[in-house]
């Protein structure tokens, strides 16, 4: 490793906001205009601090550390630096989120970390691995399954030969803690956010070898721990009979579970980690993924310990600038590996708001965009098959406005409107939050009103031409009689004959016709998962406010990227409006058309 020298030529007193800046020793901002010469010396000392000098220094993973440095992605684990870097004197963002008033503060690239898994000695033994040749071996007959159009590339520093791919999918692109890798952070309150009962806790993640994510689990077992591709609940199988073990994250004697350096953390796991046919099919193929929105990139989950703060406490609102429960984050559009956005568009970026245990969101958290925006999102990698796409959203608030979503590039839904609250079909009127505007599509395709020059009120039954007129409105909001649960009556008068008519079975008709027909015009909207918790306990299932949207289906060959694209309506631009996103779920054919056992 090289160490920086400056020889500078004059030190400013103030540094303008465009001015190109260099870091020395991760504090003293440097702008590059008062950089006279750069020189570099060998620095031995560093290296030692990065995680390759960090991994071969430990002796229980040696044959992991020797594939590791044969591969050369030793190298890549050593490029910690990024090749901008970000103006340290980047203003804060004060946004308004509903009725809060809050400050977000700018996301600081400084160096790229890592986070490393990496099989012990003796957990390779126990599958007769016990050198460097005998695990090239294991590497080619996995990983020639998986890509057999690569069988025989046999330089191990090509990033599509077997043994540089096992070692790949060990590495994550961002530093975790042991409490970072899964929502469960080890305490009392660690279960806050989800039923352990129904399902267990786990987050997905990319990986450095293209196209195959890792699932991170902590199941509330006898054997309670971080599992990697672990398939389960609890100590058994799930609701689908899947059960598989997958390598458990061990703790290293007095060091713990952590081994952290200056680029990152590195864990010992006591079995093989592969992505082998069983991770493929009986972990991540045949399960469903709920992705909270942080994961997608690694820029947000290097955030992660600022984001989750302290979860059970509130905040003072009214833009604080107090730390102390954790920090909002806001991420501009250039600063995300995963997702991008229109930096033409009156728009900052996202915002990702800290955990609270009351937000009724998964895990406490959200992201927001305000104003206009419009975003791409690389989906994470999934298995071949036939995959459902669906967001999960907190809706039933004024200030947030409409999506129009975009899979691969086609339109999906033209409209989501965040301000919606859950309904189905299957409500009864009373019972739905959209009546306004069923009733005012019932006025134009069932039954028309007009007032005539007296006062009264003229209804036409579009679908036969008879009409009725009536003394008052049944239309008006406050006093409609079409409002009712049941219509129990709904009298007139023949505007010819003067005849009393009696419309209370049609009308009432009517209205559930209008209501399904109503309801198929807009998105599809699902109940929000049962084991999904909010701070009182309460179910998500059982929130009207929040729901998810199924967006479309995808088929993939697992070796492709797909991309959701996110769209601010024009009709509802403003920077008083807010879009908000929680998760994603990705969802196999084997369990959103499972015949035999349903999905909720």
């Amino acid at each position: 490793m090289r160490k920086l020298i400056l020889s500078i030529a004059v030190v400013a007193l103030s540094m303008p906001a465009s001015a190109q800046y260099i870091l020395v020793n991760d504090e003293l901002p440097i702008p590059v205009s008062d950089v006279d010469k750069i020189t570099y010396e060998h620095d031995d000392e560093f290296d030692k601090q990065l995680l390759p000098s960090q991994l071969a220094g430990d002796q229980k993973i040696s044959i992991f550390t020797q594939a590791l440095q044969l591969t050369g992605l030793a190298d890549t684990l050593k490029t910690y630096a990024y090749a901008q870097i970000d103006n340290p004197s980047a203003p804060m963002y004060y946004y308004r989120s509903h009725t809060h008033s809050e400050v977000a503060w700018p996301f600081q690239r400084k160096f790229k970390e890592f986070t490393v898994f990496a099989e012990t000695d003796e957990a390779f033994a126990q599958q007769g691995i016990t050198n460097l040749e005998q695990l090239k071996t294991y590497a080619k007959q996995v990983y020639d399954e998986v890509f057999p159009e690569d069988a025989g590339v046999s330089n191990p520093t090509d990033r599509r030969n077997s043994l540089n791919r096992f070692v790949a999918y060990h590495i994550m692109k961002h530093k975790s803690t042991y409490w970072y890798l899964t929502a469960y952070d080890g305490t009392a309150n660690g279960t806050f956010f989800q039923n352990t009962n129904l399902a267990d806790i786990a987050a997905w993640y990319g990986t450095l070898l293209p196209y195959a994510s890792l699932k991170c689990s902590y199941p509330m077992g006898s054997e309670v721990g971080v599992y990697l591709n672990h398939r389960g609940l609890k100590d058994g199988p799930d609701k689908y009979g899947k059960q598989v073990r997958g390598a458990k994250v061990v703790a290293d004697g007095e060091q713990g579970f952590d081994h952290e350096c200056f680029n990152g953390c590195y864990f010992h796991i006591d079995r093989i980690l592969a992505y082998d046919k069983t991770t493929r099919e009986d972990v991540l193929g045949s399960e469903l993924w709920r992705v909270d929105f942080k994961t997608l990139t690694p820029e947000i989950m290097s955030c992660a310990k600022d984001l989750r703060g302290n979860y059970m406490a509130d905040d003072a609102y009214s833009y604080s600038l107090n730390t102390e429960n954790g920090k909002n984050i806001y991420f501009k559009w250039d600063r995300m590996e995963n997702i991008t956005g229109d930096s033409t568009r009156n728009n900052l970026g996202l915002v990702n708001r800290r955990a609270h245990y009351y937000f009724w969101s998964w895990q406490g958290d959200e992201v927001n965009a305000f104003g206009d925006y419009d975003m791409t999102i690389k989906l994470p990698s999934v298995p071949a098959g036939e995959w459902e796409v669906r967001m999960g959203i907190c809706g039933g608030i004024e200030t947030r406005g409409a999506v129009k979503v975009y899979l691969n590039g086609e339109v999906m839904v033209d409209s989501i409107n965040m301000c919606n609250y859950y309904y189905d079909e299957t409500m009864n009127f009373g019972e739905l939050y959209i009546e306004r505007e069923i009733l005012d599509y019932m006025a134009v395709h069932y039954l028309t009103v007009e007032q005539t020059t007296d006062g009264k009120f003229l209804l036409t039954d579009v679908k036969t031409g008879e009409k009725i007129l009536m003394a008052r409105n049944p239309y008006d909001w406050n006093n409609s009689i079409l409002r009712n649960v049941v219509i129990r009556s709904f009298l007139g008068q023949n505007p010819t004959t003067g005849e009393t008519v009696d419309w209370t079975e049609r009308v009432t008709l009517y209205r559930e016709q209008a209501k399904k027909d109503y309801i198929a015009t807009l998105p599809k909207i699902m109940r929000a998962p049962r084991e999904c918790l909010c701070g009182s306990g309460q179910s998500f299932a059982e929130i009207p406010q929040v729901m998810r949207y199924p967006i479309g289906r995808i088929k993939t060959d697992g070796k492709s990227d797909n991309y959701l694209r996110l769209e601010c309506l024009p009709i509802h631009i403003s920077n008083n409006v807010e879009a908000q996103f929680d998760y994603f779920e990705l969802v196999p054919k084997f369990v959103y058309d499972n015949q035999e056992i349903p999905e909720e």
